[in-house]
């Protein structure tokens, strides 16, 4: 079978290949890359993919056979360092450019049997205080992903080490440090008297707060533990090799499914008329 890796060379790509690959040993992997070196574990790559220029994406097609399985989004941006209540609808909009629009495209094109894209825990407070936009961005997804569960499936995880994360963790610690938003003042202030590096005091802030809301939704067994990088293999395999709910959650070694959204906090209640409930349009070529 073939399969489509976007973003192939991120932590999460490279997991997303190693989870097919002991699933599907024939399988043919084709990831794509913002440069022109081959993606470890790839069997093919299609070189120098801007994903916010639509000629890049539509150029994808023709490196790929007609028959896909399954394609594989991991690329998200959007900006990051302010709580949820301060977004901004043209930050909300640039983020879905290279966050949820190309996937869409993609789908459209190329008609696999299924796409898998991920999201976060987005109603946890450490998330609500510094992922901002995004956080409507991983919504947008979650929302697309129940109203098609045909097409799309959608894995959240917990908080765990990449490139990404430490990149977050530099702009937020630069937020707080300005005290331009009240609300991140405690978090400040905890960070400071903690005497660590913001990113650890943060990772630890989140794991408790991972272990206090999710336990309960877990509904496991097993003691809570933060996730770890070979964790993100379970979520793909079970997402793209097993019939299951269309949003999964992964959290170490917790994992549950569901079939609805949360109830959102009111801070994230406050802009969700920034989610745009058009993007349905790209699934039927418009």
């Amino acid at each position: 079978m073939n399969y489509l890796v976007i973003g192939g060379k991120a932590v999460l790509g490279q997991q997303s290949i190693a989870a097919i690959r002991k699933e599907d040993a024939d399988s043919i992997i084709i990831s794509t890359s913002s440069g022109d070196e081959p993606v470890p574990g790839a069997d093919r790559t299609i070189p120098n993919i801007d994903l916010t220029r639509a000629e890049s994406i539509e150029s994808i097609p023709e490196f790929v056979p007609d028959r896909l399985r399954a394609i594989v989004y991991v690329p998200a941006r959007g900006p990051v360092g302010k709580p949820v209540q301060y977004a901004e609808e043209s930050e909300y909009q640039e983020s879905l450019k290279f966050s949820v629009i190309p996937m869409l495209r993609l789908m459209e094109l190329l008609r696999p049997d299924i796409g898998l894209w991920f999201s976060g825990f987005m109603w946890l407070e450490p998330l609500m205080m510094l992922y901002g936009p995004m956080i409507y961005t991983k919504i947008t997804m979650e929302q697309l992903t129940l109203k098609h569960p045909d097409r799309l499936k959608c894995v959240r995880y917990g908080m765990f080490v990449s490139n990404s994360a430490r990149g977050i963790s530099i702009l937020s610690q630069k937020a707080i440090t300005s005290g331009k938003y009240p609300e991140q003042e405690p978090y400040r202030k905890g960070w400071k008297e903690s005497g660590m590096k913001f990113k650890d005091y943060f990772a630890r802030v989140n794991a408790a707060e991972e272990e206090r809301v999710l336990g309960p939704l877990a509904k496991s067994e097993k003691p809570y533990r933060p996730l770890e990088t070979e964790d993100l293999q379970i979520g793909v395999r079970k997402a793209l090799f097993s019939q299951t709910a269309p949003i999964l959650n992964v959290v170490g070694d917790w994992y549950w499914e569901d079939k609805a959204l949360p109830a959102w906090p009111e801070e994230v209640q406050k802009n969700m008329h920034l989610i745009d409930s058009s993007l349905d349009r790209y699934l039927s070529g418009e």
